[in-house]
């Protein structure tokens, strides 16, 4: 008898000890919430196609100014933050041109061409107005590197022959250069309107004097 009451007592212990871990294992299955790195950063990324006309200077005491007229289009991604706050990069080609006439002291043309890339990284604060609108600000530096400069030089007098001159490959600029800005703009649902203003720190000249570079853009962009 005794033995039976043993054997039985131990048959019960080990079925509730199973009918327990059965049930921890089901309550844990139900309240265990994963977390996995896109819920954390991937989610939070936007990323956006964006065309845009822009209109750099470059200036300084070794040469006069010269103004360009140009596009650029790239890609760029905004990682959001909290409150409101977010961050900006991108890298987007920029294709420019320069048509200068120059009279004094023979009738000279200058032509010129540039191709460069630029990689924002902007701090961006979002001013929600409803659902669907908001107004950004940004600022921030904007690296760039210059693919090819290539300036031809047509003159009027037959006895000057056209030169065509990279201005890059010939070391009269530096390909790197450093600027910082600033812009605004509206968003409306996937659509995102800018302007934004760029001033450069470093002096591109490699030749004697100094040369830097500014300019204005503005900007659509549309969320992919």
């Amino acid at each position: 008898m005794k033995r039976i009451l043993s054997i039985s007592l131990i048959i019960f212990t080990l079925s509730t000890s199973y009918a327990l871990n059965a049930q921890t294992k089901k309550v844990a299955t139900k309240t265990k919430t994963p977390i996995s790195l896109d819920s954390l950063i991937i989610k939070k990324l936007t990323n956006r196609l964006e065309v845009g006309y822009n209109n750099p200077a470059r200036y300084g005491s070794s040469a006069r100014t010269t103004y360009f007229n140009g596009i650029k289009v790239g890609l760029t991604t905004e990682l959001q933050m909290k409150n409101n706050f977010s961050l900006l990069a991108g890298v987007l080609y920029n294709l420019v041109y320069s048509d200068e006439l120059q009279i004094d002291p023979t009738k000279v043309n200058y032509l010129s061409y540039g191709h460069f890339l630029s990689v924002p990284i902007m701090a961006t604060y979002n001013f929600p107005v409803t659902k669907d609108l908001k107004f950004i600000g940004f600022a921030g530096p904007t690296l760039s590197y210059g693919l090819s400069q290539v300036r031809s030089t047509i003159s009027t007098v037959s006895t000057i022959s056209t030169e065509y001159t990279d201005l890059y490959k010939n070391s009269v600029l530096n390909r790197l250069d450093l600027q910082v800005g600033v812009g605004a703009g509206v968003q409306f649902r996937k659509y995102q309107l800018k302007a934004g203003y760029d001033y450069g720190l470093l002096n591109v000249n490699k030749l004697s004097g100094n040369l830097y570079q500014k300019g204005w853009y503005v900007s659509l962009s549309i969320n992919l």
